[in-house]
């Protein structure tokens, strides 16, 4: 992973006063492009606790993109927050996927039930979906992808498939690399974002591909519980930290936040952070407002 961008990186070779110039205007031209097209940035830390508490033993955490976040129990139930904390849906489920962002449907994957379910914002009006057995020989994780079709990683042969679950068809297909990791890998997590596809192997890091199945990038770090995605950027909790992976440059970043947490989870106002001891605590986050 390299720490500048690809711009800078592959502009690293020795070049003419005209060529600064030029490079220098590029530079110029970008940042105020960046910044016409995004009217606040996140503050390096968060500034105030506004809320903390027990929900019972966490098992997985992600967040829509309105700022709702969503806790997965691992005694069989899911509850939903919205930004100040206050519950405002609940339901019995054990999912091994949880998706909420792709606003208002919630999409879950049960492997033991082999069957994707599609529920209303409130977990409301299930619409569930059994895989076929055609569509993988041991469907291992299910993700939903912005068209509504879903992405497979089959265990069996260590393959990821775009299936159109309406008509059945193997839209594409391709398989991992397995030869590049030193361990037996242990795949936990899937997801689309930004027609890219992120794949996370608790044993050695975030897998990324592209839309067509070309492996792009390797964040090398074992023992992440999760990822997510605020705006271009990606990032996950590693102890007193937030990594962020900015998805365009290729630039990393951290910020330190309170205790060792194995969920993180950032929007727009806060950011929640989930500790060893399943304390949940939600912190305001201050907006800086570009004029």
């Amino acid at each position: 992973m390299k720490p500048v961008s690809s711009l800078f990186w592959r502009l690293s070779r020795p070049i003419t006063m005209s060529g600064q110039k030029a490079i220098v205007s590029i530079i110029f031209t970008a940042s105020i492009i960046t910044l016409s097209n995004h009217n606040f940035c996140f503050a390096q830390t968060p500034i105030k606790k506004i809320k903390e508490f027990n929900a019972g033993e966490i098992k997985a955490a992600t967040v829509d993109r309105l700022g709702n976040f969503f806790l997965v129990l691992k005694k069989g139930r899911v509850q939903k927050y919205d930004a100040n904390c206050k519950l405002v849906a609940s339901a019995k489920m054990q999912p091994d996927l949880l998706e909420p962002w792709f606003h208002p449907g919630i999409f879950s994957f049960s492997r033991s039930q082999k069957k994707i379910i599609r529920y209303g914002r409130h977990f409301e009006n299930p619409v569930s979906t059994e895989l076929d057995a055609s569509w993988a020989i041991e469907p291992y994780l299910v993700t939903v992808r912005a068209d509504n079709h879903i992405w497979i990683l089959d265990k069996a042969d260590a393959s990821l498939k775009h299936i159109n679950p309406i008509t059945g068809a193997t839209v594409s297909e391709f398989s991992i690399d397995t030869t590049q990791f030193l361990t037996r890998p242990n795949f936990t997590h899937i997801r689309e974002y930004q027609n890219m596809l992120f794949v996370l192997d608790q044993n050695s890091g975030i897998l990324i591909f592209s839309i067509f199945g070309k492996q792009v990038e390797l964040i090398k770090k074992a023992g992440i519980r999760n990822f997510n995605f605020v705006g271009e950027e990606l990032y996950y909790a590693s102890g007193n930290t937030i990594q962020f992976f900015d998805l365009t440059t290729e630039i990393t970043r951290e910020v330190k936040v309170e205790g060792s947490n194995q969920f993180a989870l950032v929007t727009d106002e806060r950011i929640i952070l989930i500790d060893d001891k399943n304390r949940v605590r939600v912190w305001e986050t201050p907006i800086a407002k570009i004029d």
